[in-house]
């Protein structure tokens, strides 16, 4: 098939789902080393704390973040290793 497309989810134009600008918040905070805590997301954010954490939760169930119990949140290994 010589005429054949293929799309990608860069080729979408779709607003980001709350998980996925939680996901962004948390790399836009992370300092490379520690994690980032929920409170701190929900003060930037000036959101609840509540549904930050939901949120957040829910970005790590798609494996865009990763949870550290009592700690906070990092970026994935693949993620901060390469930048």
């Amino acid at each position: 098939m010589p005429y054949l497309l293929e799309f990608t989810e860069a080729d979408l134009d779709r607003p980001l789902t709350e998980p996925e600008k939680m996901a962004e918040t948390v790399r836009e905070m992370f300092d490379g080393k520690t994690p980032v805590r929920t409170k701190d997301v929900a003060d930037r954010l000036s959101r609840i704390y509540g549904t930050v954490k939901t949120h957040l939760h829910r970005a790590g169930k798609l494996g865009l973040l990763l949870h550290v119990p009592r700690r906070g949140w990092l970026m994935p290994e693949t993620d901060h290793a390469n930048g």
